[in-house]
């Protein structure tokens, strides 16, 4: 063998080791992508569910429950993370609580119900792992968009079948009043 055909061998190699490579850093990216969007959307739900158990609570101003119990119903129903109205409704529902809960002595009168300010503390919670789970998605989708911008990787379309990955577009603002 002469040295030209060994380092063509060579170059083959680490061609094929690179794209393999690439082909599996993109597989466990668009499986990532998968988990962050059920993580999402699963605490999605989980902030509805919490929303319409606190409309429901004795005591609480019946203008601010008939106010969260239609958010919360409307954010319930529908299950496509990726529509454009679902993303309008889960807004909605961020405004409305940011709206009602931006003074810290509105979220006391709430608070002075037991089972409310249970609700209230766990809504907190859900509402920092929404964040997070939307900043996990945003980074998964981020860093799967730029290897598939990759030339080697279009021109041997090591994505595959894989649908484009798309970033959730979610206004995640906690409630200042809750916060605090």
């Amino acid at each position: 063998m002469t040295n030209q055909s060994i380092i063509a061998i060579v170059a083959i190699a680490l061609a094929v080791w690179f794209l393999s490579y690439q082909a599996g850093r993109l597989d466990r990216l668009h499986h990532r992508i998968e988990v962050t969007e059920l993580a999402l959307h699963g605490q999605l739900v989980r902030r509805g569910g919490i929303v319409a158990e606190l409309a429901a609570v004795p005591g609480i101003d019946p203008a601010l429950c008939v106010l969260w119990g239609q958010a919360a119903h409307e954010v319930l129903i529908l299950q496509d993370l990726y529509s454009i109205q679902r993303t309008y409704v889960e807004d909605e529902l961020t405004n409305i609580l940011v709206m009602t809960m931006d003074e810290p002595e509105e979220v006391n009168e709430i608070r002075s119900n037991q089972h409310a300010s249970a609700l209230l503390d766990e809504l907190l919670q859900v509402s920092e792992r929404i964040k997070m789970s939307q900043q996990f998605h945003s980074d998964a989708v981020r860093d799967c968009l730029e290897i598939r911008e990759q030339f080697l990787v279009k021109f041997f379309r090591l994505a595959g079948r894989a649908k484009l990955p798309v970033p959730v577009d979610l206004d995640v603002q906690i409630p200042p009043a809750l916060a605090d």
